[in-house]
């Protein structure tokens, strides 16, 4: 099967259920803010898989900055190191590509099926629209999908300390490209897949803000450093409690 034909089964399986969502709420805007919901939903273990990843990565990167302050001048050394300590830490480089690599078919998929949208498919929630399956005349849907896109770009998988702020601020520049970017993709794009950007860009800046929180880092052991003994249904014991077990 070619991968337009993986994207034409995808499309297919998710129709009916968009067809569903609306057949209960009896609007199309909202059926599509829901079943974007659904589907990030469906999608929420990749972005825990990614915030052990950034974890691992920060675990990595600061073992890897003790390693070059130490073998600095002895290269074929620092190599062999390097390597030991990715074994150890079991970090993979790719594993964040990886992970954006499996949810490009989804999102190729929900892109072709609004983008055959009817003419009669319409909406309370974008009255200024003649229908999702065209373009915003106003293009005030595209330039809301795209601040939310940026604005979601500069929330961080985990907290930043010391030195990765000052990384995360030189970042801003080619995050803020996204915006003229995103513009491009959807100013002709259906009014649909504006609607869904938006919802998804929401919907990450939100769930990468709760993967942040202590009660996520425990409750889906995402620090790979951290002692989970003391968890309790996801909520860290007291230290009392702890010593006692």
């Amino acid at each position: 099967m070619s991968n337009w034909g993986v994207i034409q089964f995808l499309a297919g399986v998710l129709h009916p259920v968009l067809n569903t969502i609306e057949g209960f709420v009896h609007d199309w805007g909202l059926a599509v803010i829901l079943f974007t919901l659904l589907v990030r939903l469906v999608l929420f273990p990749f972005s825990i898989r990614q915030a052990r990843f950034a974890w691992k990565n920060r675990k990595f990167s600061r073992a890897m900055q003790e390693l070059r302050k130490k073998l600095g001048d002895k290269p074929e050394k620092l190599r062999e190191e390097t390597t030991k300590l990715a074994l150890e830490h079991k970090f993979n480089p790719f594993g964040a590509i990886g992970t954006a690599i499996l949810q490009m078919p989804i999102f190729a998929a929900v892109y072709a099926l609004f983008y055959h949208f009817g003419s009669d498919i319409t909406s309370v929630l974008v009255p200024w629209a003649a229908a999702l399956g065209v373009s915003d005349p106003t293009h005030a849907l595209p330039v809301l999908a795209a601040l939310f896109t940026a604005g979601g770009a500069l929330v961080p998988l985990i907290q930043p300390e010391g030195v990765e702020q000052v990384a995360l601020m030189k970042k801003m520049t080619p995050m803020l490209m996204m915006l003229p970017i995103m513009l491009f993709v959807l100013w002709k794009a259906p009014v649909a897949i504006s609607l869904y950007m938006s919802t998804t860009a929401v919907w990450g800046m939100l769930e990468r803000t709760f993967l942040r929180s202590k009660f996520a880092v425990m409750r889906f052991r995402l620090d790979p450093d951290a002692n989970f003994s003391g968890v309790q249904g996801g909520v860290t014991a007291s230290e009392d409690e702890t010593k006692k077990a």
